[in-house]
């Protein structure tokens, strides 16, 4: 997608519980949970940006 982005691997279930995040795996984008308790497909997360602006 050609984005410059920063991806962080959160493992410490202090800064999960911040974002609300009830079940695991999660994806956040600018500090927003988009998605919870299902591993995604490259392509979802593909749609998802694009569904965000991106």
């Amino acid at each position: 997608m050609g984005l410059s982005v920063e991806v962080e691997y959160i493992t410490d279930m202090q800064k999960v519980m911040e974002y609300g995040v009830m079940s695991m795996p999660a994806l956040v984008v600018n500090g927003k949970v988009v998605a919870m308790g299902k591993v995604l497909k490259a392509s979802d997360v593909v749609a998802l940006l694009h569904k965000l602006g991106f």
